[in-house]
């Protein structure tokens, strides 16, 4: 069963058709990024799953819960982070995450302090507890965002931009988190994010939109097709026309080339480097950058 699941969901609003027959499902564990250019419907969507507005058709669900049928049930397997977290700065930590669990009918008035306190613990901010939010950089209001979205124990949490505004320090620390708390407690994440080299560190699990309409989703290594190996050569010059004549490639360095080849097809490459009395001085396989993937699948 999937953690978050989209059926056929449409969402039109007048004679505009925001998302179209959209189906997709993230399971357990996994660590999903959501892309799409600017006006994909990728908004639409986050706010179609957290039950803000309706689809026209098709059906939702976390943890196998319809969220038009059943809102209240189905978002209680759901935390969320729409575009930045909001906490009023006067408040401690502390206080703001009990403020919070007073909104999850699910954890009883007697254990809310236990559960802020496990979950401060989780996002490494029980030192600054006391400390007013305003005082909190952007990097620790990101993670007090994520610890207010473990307080009713959810399945999946979306995250609209989390790492936008954060240094490359506060990145890495909000990515080790998302590792961490899927290691430690199975929790999913669907994470959007225009930041493609960071989710290529980080997920697992790829949904791509284009125009409201799903154009590929699968496994992040997946995505890239043929992977590409880097090959150090002397010639290079007498290389890269040889190569070019069977394989795509693309000059990187003074004496490196990108060639998108199989790895089936290698050794009768090389084979035939050296035969043309080309020097094979190292050969190293790269994962194609998401970034570029992305640009081919929107563009086509």
């Amino acid at each position: 069963m999937f953690v978050l699941e989209a059926k056929n969901v449409s969402k039109k609003v007048g004679s505009r058709t925001l998302i179209n027959n959209m189906s997709f499902g993230v399971e357990k564990g996994q660590i999903c990024g959501f892309l799409g250019p600017n006006g994909a419907g990728k908004t639409t969507l986050i706010r179609l799953l957290t039950g803000l507005i309706q689809p026209t058709k098709g059906e939702l669900a976390i943890n196998g819960i319809c969220v038009t049928k059943d809102r209240t049930k189905a978002l209680m397997n759901l935390g969320a982070i729409v575009e930045s977290p909001i906490f009023f700065p006067y408040l401690t930590g502390k206080k703001a995450l009990l403020n919070l669990a007073r909104l999850h009918p699910q954890l009883p008035r007697t254990q809310r302090k236990a559960k802020v306190k496990e979950v401060l613990e989780k996002v490494s901010l029980t030192h600054a507890a006391d400390q007013k939010v305003g005082t909190y950089s952007l990097g620790m209001k990101q993670r007090l965002g994520i610890a207010q979205a473990l307080l009713g124990d959810p399945s999946v949490i979306i995250l609209d931009e989390p790492a936008n505004g954060l240094d490359p320090m506060g990145m890495r620390e909000l990515r080790s988190l998302i590792l961490q708390l899927r290691e430690e407690t199975g929790i999913s994440f669907f994470i959007s994010s225009h930041l493609l080299d960071e989710l290529q560190q980080l997920c697992d699990h790829l949904v791509v939109i284009k125009q409201g309409k799903l154009v590929w989703q699968g496994e992040l290594g997946d995505i890239s097709g043929t992977p590409l190996f880097a090959y150090t050569l002397s010639p290079v010059d007498k290389a890269q026309k040889l190569i070019q004549q069977s394989y795509p490639v693309q000059r990187i360095s003074k004496n490196q080339l990108n060639v998108e080849i199989s790895e089936d097809e290698i050794g009768e490459l090389n084979k035939v480097l050296i035969e043309n009395e080309i020097q094979v001085l190292s050969v190293e396989k790269k994962q194609k950058r998401l970034e570029d993937a992305f640009i081919e699948m929107v563009s086509s």
